[in-house]
């Protein structure tokens, strides 16, 4: 047995064998290099092997002395919560990785849609193919039990618990969110509560979002919380709690202040309102043709400066009015943008329908007017969304992509037929391109492509699938061209209650 002296000697030789390879060196070695211990196991070796074995010997040596140790105590976690639904089936699993994994590179959004597509036929997906991030936002609610595990959140929360002041900071912020949207649907005066109660102890950003979540079911028992919030530390904060008393018709900005109101009027000086309609006379609000580059910088910088409130009581007509008065077709494309994002901000319900309305029928110029109804998905019911996407499709004249109808769909359509799809103009000119770009390639890569034809297999029915891939194939895409992914997953996905 070695004596504390030799075992340090030893180790100091290994010290320097294992920094002559660290620096490089190829020289030989000798035994002298070596523990004395070791020896005997070199007396029978060529010397051009002592190297190797040396090397072998100092990784066991190294992994025996110095046993790795945790920085601090090991702690037991719970397992992966069971969902209370069937798993995708093994045959379509790796297929599925495929999918999320093309979606991930490109769009986080999507994976949402993808996974209330499996959802909507009766499935989740495999906690081995996927699992959410802690910042991950968007997904089925089933999901929520595997975000807390993922964010080692859950203490002794259990899904199922209703969220209180006591257990407010049990949860992981996302999932609190998603249970207080929750709460805001079927209970808002416990959510707005819930809100005034614990939404101040929190950072701003953070607390920005809890408030946020008053825009469900907003309503005048809101009006106390959010005029308190006009004196909130965050200027955030302030502003949306400024919007919302405005969408209820408050305003609070515009009481006492003369400047804005002087404003307005300046504001209404660029525009002549005027008739239209013999009996049912409509408002129709005209942009003044100008002088100079300057006026129009300075009608475009008191159009994004004042509220539509001011800006229809200068003009004596309703909010309402103006919103279906505005002339997008004779408006600059930035005016048009800072009408509508402050329609957004600030018109309430009844005048958002109208102004929707408005904007469909400025979507018969081209496709300036796709991006306007983007900015106003934030105020539209899912229901309401739908039937944009139904008419949108219809449209003769509006320049649609199905990448656009996809930021419009919360789930997956359930009611569009192929004859109804191959007769859309979208679907026209789609099949056209690949046509074209199958003459010049002999296959798809234009990413375009790709994308719409993924964001169809991440919207249509399973039904509407087949007779899609089938005349696809008949162009000539490859059976197993990347690009129908997503168009081949919707189709091999059968419904639990078809299996």
């Amino acid at each position: 047995m070695l004596t504390p002296e030799q075992i340090q000697e030893e180790q100091l030789l290994l010290e320097r064998l294992q920094q002559r390879w660290m620096v490089g060196s190829d020289l030989p070695i000798e035994l002298d290099a070596l523990p004395a211990s070791w020896h005997p196991l070199f007396e029978d070796l060529a010397e051009e092997h002592f190297a190797l074995a040396a090397i072998a010997l100092l990784s066991q040596h190294q992994s025996a002395l110095y046993q790795p140790q945790t920085a601090e105590e090991l702690r037991d976690f719970p397992l992966l919560p069971e969902l209370n639904k069937p798993v995708l089936p093994y045959p379509m699993r790796a297929h599925f990785r495929r999918v999320s994994g093309s979606l991930q590179s490109h769009s986080t959004e999507q994976i949402g849609l993808l996974l209330q597509l499996m959802l909507q036929r009766g499935y989740i997906a495999h906690p081995a193919d996927w699992l959410p991030s802690s910042s991950d936002e968007g997904l089925p609610g089933v999901y929520l039990p595997w975000s807390q595990w993922v964010a080692n959140e859950q203490s002794a929360i259990d899904e199922k618990e209703a969220l209180t002041e006591e257990n407010w900071d049990d949860w992981y912020p996302a999932s609190r969110l998603v249970k207080l949207r929750e709460m805001r649907f079927s209970n808002p005066a416990a959510a707005l509560a819930l809100i005034q109660t614990c939404a101040a102890g929190e950072p701003a950003e953070k607390r920005l979002r809890i408030v946020q979540v008053l825009t469900i079911r907003l309503s005048e028992a809101d009006t106390e919380y959010l005029q308190s919030l006009l004196k909130d530390r965050s200027q955030k904060v302030v502003r949306l709690a400024s919007q919302y008393l405005s969408r209820l018709g408050q305003a609070p900005e515009l009481e006492g202040n003369a400047q804005t109101v002087s404003s307005a009027q300046e504001l209404a000086e660029f525009y002549e309102l005027k008739n239209k309609g013999l009996v049912n006379k409509q408002p129709q609000l005209l942009p003044r043709k100008l002088k100079s580059k300057k006026q129009q910088a300075i009608r475009s910088e008191l159009l994004q400066k004042i509220p539509l409130h001011s800006f229809a009581e200068v003009l004596d007509i309703t909010v309402a009015d103006l919103a279906g008065a505005w002339q997008f077709d004779t408006n600059r494309d930035y005016d048009n943008h800072s009408f509508v994002t402050s329609a957004v901000d600030s018109l309430p319900d009844e005048a958002i329908a109208l102004l929707v309305g408005n904007i469909e029928g400025y979507l018969d110029t081209g496709e300036a007017g796709m991006p306007l109804l983007h900015s106003l998905l934030p105020r539209l019911e899912q229901s309401r969304r739908a039937e944009l996407v139904f008419g949108l499709l219809q449209h003769k004249k509006a320049k649609v992509d199905f990448q656009d109808l996809l930021q419009f769909l919360p789930e997956p359509l359930t009611e569009l037929s192929w004859d109804g799809l191959k007769k859309t103009s979208p679907w026209k000119a789609l099949l056209k391109l690949v046509a074209e770009e199958l003459n010049e390639n002999g296959y798809l890569q234009s990413i375009y492509i790709q994308r719409e034809l993924t964001a169809l297999g991440l919207m249509l029915p399973r039904e509407t699938t087949q007779p899609l891939l089938e005349t696809l194939f008949k162009q000539g895409v490859l059976q197993a061209d990347p690009a129908t992914d997503c168009l081949r997953f919707n189709r091999g996905l059968a419904s639990v209650d078809e299996r």
